[in-house]
């Protein structure tokens, strides 16, 4: 396909001004302008006509079959013509409204070898299909009149899940820091309740762990030794309603609760408790039964990826009372969900306040960085201090319920959205370290 540049354009333009000018200035040379506009029509189909021929260009693009949502990928790519080559190329991607990439179009120029190098940026915005369709290559001659474009299709396919790379670099992370922390769990001893073994007492020891039946009994001091008692049940319940399908910072807050959930359930299965998964919207839904061992691990996520958004309001009441009902064991419950109106959230209170009396609930607050601008920005309109108003009346609101949820008991974790992975382990393992579980 052929077809003009900008230069061409702006060309045809000044010759159109140009022949206007003719008309009244000199009438006898009025067609000496459209016989310019002609020529440089003539010029562009010559100068396309002669360029490289575009069956003659090839794309290689490794990309992989799986992608992590919210994570961004660079991805090289090489485009290389058999024959004659440009000076020059542009080139577009054609992607799946799924994908994102800040490259609207890029410029390349050919290395050394000939061929035309670049690097292709993505970001998935949500788990499902997804596909990079077509490549929309072009380029012009020397005069720059006309372009050459070839639509190259490629399908290649991609499935974007869950960020797993993600999960294994900040368990990585966690594990890796130093026990002083309270996240190193290679070594589980003096710092649980569960009864160990005893050992000879010498003055780095807390003189309180001295067991002195058994040191009057050897003749010499000894002391308890302790570990981590293991073997807890940790449910992750997931709201999987309408408002779960909005997005955080270019990612549905499904899919942080998701990422969380598997970075929590890694941890947890490494360190010996056990996790199940729960989900509801409209109605209960999805009730995994417990796993352990850090082979379960391929378990809970085969368990996470059906898990999406759905367009229903989600009921609180009986999502938790059908919960407190299958779970019969004290356990630790993270609950991932949101509200918006005070009838939810007053319902939702009421359904927590009888599930917490049995077992200890973490409430993870999605924090909305957008509303807090909102309301923190300074107005210079109108409309600005409307905006102000309503983010600052939806924030209150927010911080009425967590005081209210603090009151019963409740746990609530508020973290900034990139870091609320990383703090949902964090205050599992902090409970764990205080033997709250």
């Amino acid at each position: 396909m052929i077809y003009p540049t900008p230069r061409l354009i702006w060309l045809m333009i000044v010759g159109v001004l140009l022949g206007s000018a003719l008309v009244f200035v000199v009438p006898a040379l009025w067609w000496v302008a459209p016989v310019v506009m002609v020529g440089l029509i003539l010029l562009a189909l010559f100068e396309g006509v002669f360029a490289p021929v575009p069956s003659r260009v090839t794309l290689d693009a490794p990309l992989p079959r799986r992608i992590g949502v919210g994570r961004d990928y660079v991805f090289p790519y090489a485009l290389s013509f058999n024959g004659r080559r440009p000076g020059k190329l542009d080139i577009r991607w054609g992607i799946t409204a799924r994908l994102n990439t800040p490259q609207a179009g890029v410029t390349l120029t050919p290395d050394d070898t000939g061929a035309f190098k670049g690097e292709l940026p993505l970001r998935a915005s949500s788990r499902g299909a997804a596909a990079v369709e077509a490549a929309h290559v072009r380029w012009s001659g020397g005069l720059g009149l006309g372009y050459v474009q070839k639509v190259i299709p490629l399908d290649w396919h991609l499935v974007v899940t869950p960020d797993l790379e993600g999960v294994q670099q900040d368990a990585s992370a966690l594990f890796s820091r130093d026990s002083v922390y309270g996240v190193r769990v290679q070594n589980q001893l003096h710092n649980g309740s569960e009864y160990h073994a005893l050992r000879e007492y010498d003055s780095s020891q807390d003189h309180r762990r001295i067991d002195w039946r058994s040191s009057a009994r050897h003749l010499k001091l000894l002391s308890r030794e302790f570990q981590t008692e293991r073997n807890h049940h940790i449910v992750l319940a997931f709201d999987t309603g309408r408002l779960m399908g909005e997005p955080l910072l270019n990612v549905k807050k499904i899919d942080r609760a998701l990422y969380a959930g598997l970075l929590l359930g890694y941890c947890a299965l490494k360190i010996g408790d056990n996790v199940r998964s729960f989900a509801f919207a409209a109605r209960p839904y999805h009730n995994a039964p417990l796993l352990s061992g850090t082979q379960a691990f391929e378990g809970l996520k085969a368990q996470l990826y059906g898990l999406d958004d759905l367009p229903e309001e989600s009921n609180h009441t009986l999502a938790l009372a059908d919960l407190g009902a299958k779970i019969g064991r004290r356990s630790l419950i993270v609950l991932f969900t949101d509200f918006i109106d005070e009838i939810s959230a007053d319902l939702m209170i009421e359904s927590l306040q009888r599930l917490s009396k049995k077992h200890l609930i973490v409430f993870v607050a999605f924090r909305d960085e957008v509303l807090e601008r909102l309301a923190a920005d300074v107005p210079h309109e109108a409309d600005d201090i409307t905006r102000a108003i309503f983010a600052r009346r939806l924030l209150n609101r927010r911080e009425t319920v967590y005081a209210t949820l603090r009151r019963m008991g409740i746990e609530v974790l508020e973290a900034t959205t990139e870091a609320m992975a990383v703090n949902v382990v964090l205050k599992y393992l902090e409970m764990k370290r205080e033997d709250r579980l």
